[in-house]
């Protein structure tokens, strides 16, 4: 999970980098610079979205193996195999 966590920090500081140039390129009128950051910004965000579902899932994976339920599904799915 720390690795998801530090994924998680530097797609922000990614996220946060751009947006500072891309405002840089549009007080300079470098528009057309401005609209190709824009695309690295915005897979930067769909990036960011893949990373917290990701790690949404290993906290509910780590909960349910905490209280003991998935060694329960385990057992009754090689019971049933």
């Amino acid at each position: 999970m720390i690795e998801i966590d530090e994924q998680i920090g530097r797609e922000l500081t990614c996220i946060d980098d751009l947006a500072d140039v891309i405002k840089l390129h549009v007080k300079a009128g470098r528009i057309n610079i401005a609209k190709q950051l824009e695309r690295d910004l915005h897979n930067s965000l769909t990036q960011l979205e893949k990373l917290h579902k990701k790690k949404e899932l290993w906290t509910t994976v780590a909960d349910l193996n905490q209280r003991g339920i998935l060694v329960q599904v385990v057992k009754k799915l090689a019971h049933q195999a």
